[in-house]
């Protein structure tokens, strides 16, 4: 799976290192079916609060104790060792092998600066130099490097300065840019209502997807909170999901938990806490005779995970008693399951 022994043992060595208790951190994976792949065993291993974030390939892990972190870390392995073509690519988006406290790793952050140009810097500069000259903002210095140039340091610059603002928006995105238009971005005001904030976005972000929970055409995707560097997800809050069309208690429940971590400052744990979702048993299990028409009509009916009984399911058209049966008993299961493992955990 690696190129050589070398990179094995780098990447062997950050692992250890990076992956710690109370930490978030970040893999990417590749595989063309890697959601269905690593969804079940990211999302329920003990103590390690597994979730998806941004582009559906990358997932977040922050182990509450040691013991997570050693789940954390065999996970890692067992993923790229039984899954011939999966490879985590990246940890906290990072090239895999460049560590996250050198000259490489501060530049290859900022969009815009490659490998290369972090290489040729990195064999003129060091670590320390160039903190000090990006906490000082130092543009002109920065630019004199080779592989950077004023337009590069400029970046580096800013990338940082953003870092450390205290700026957050809401970023809103279809799988597919170029056919529904672009993100949705709106800054949060933290003087103002924040659920009312909330609902204006999720309307606006309406437009990414189609409004018809019956049709055929893609979601928005993800409804994230991010940084004024609009990369990557902030580590620990809530992703806000749904077909085109945000359920009211959906938008609620984000705008609570929104509130919760960025002005109260609380840390939610588990996956159940972050994950603002409907249906979430339609991409957990596979069921017999439940095809993408009848997932669509039992997300579009408004019940909640678990209001799946068979009443409620036989009372949605289009809906079979023997599917409604079929949902109601995995559902069902489903839950069981998940009070067991929170005890066992």
């Amino acid at each position: 799976m690696f190129e050589s022994d070398h990179e094995d043992n780098v990447f062997r060595r950050r692992l250890m290192k990076e992956v710690a208790p109370g930490l978030p951190v970040n893999f990417s994976f590749y595989s063309p079916s890697v959601k269905v792949q690593v969804m079940y065993p990211a999302e329920h291993l003990p103590g390690a609060n597994g979730r998806y974030v941004g582009n559906g390939v990358t997932i977040e892990f922050v182990p509450e104790d040691t013991a997570a972190v050693e789940r954390v870390r065999e996970y890692v392995w067992w993923c790229e060792e039984t899954n011939a073509f999966t490879a985590i690519r990246k940890i906290n988006h990072l090239r895999r092998g460049v560590c996250p406290g050198s000259v490489e790793g501060t530049l290859e952050r900022v969009r815009g600066v490659d490998k290369r140009a972090a290489a040729k810097a990195a064999e003129a500069l060091d670590y320390d130099e160039l903190r000090e000259m990006i906490d000082a903002e130092d543009v002109k210095t920065l630019a004199r490097f080779p592989g950077l140039g004023e337009k590069r340091a400029k970046a580096v610059v800013e990338f940082y300065r953003n870092e450390r603002s205290g700026r957050r928006f809401l970023y809103a995105a279809n799988r597919n840019d170029r056919f529904r238009g672009q993100p949705v971005i709106t800054e949060l005001d933290f003087s103002e209502d924040l659920e009312e904030q909330v609902w204006e976005h999720a309307g606006n972000a309406r437009r990414l997807g189609d409004p018809d929970p019956l049709g055929g055409s893609e979601p928005p995707g993800h409804t994230t909170v991010r940084d004024a560097n609009l990369l990557h997800p902030l580590p620990m809050t809530p992703s806000l999901m749904g077909r085109g069309v945000y359920q009211p208690e959906q938008v609620e429940l984000f705008a609570d938990v929104l509130k919760r971590v960025l002005v109260d400052g609380e840390r939610p744990a588990g996956v159940e806490d972050l994950r603002i979702q409907r249906g979430k048993i339609f991409h957990t299990e596979k069921m017999p005779g439940i095809g993408m028409k009848t997932r669509a009509r039992v997300l579009a009916s408004g019940l909640l995970d678990h209001e799946y009984t068979f009443e409620n399911l036989t009372a949605i058209p289009g809906v079979t008693e023997s599917q409604a049966r079929t949902i109601a008993q995995t559902a069902k299961a489903a839950a069981r399951n998940a009070r067991v493992e929170v005890r066992v955990s």
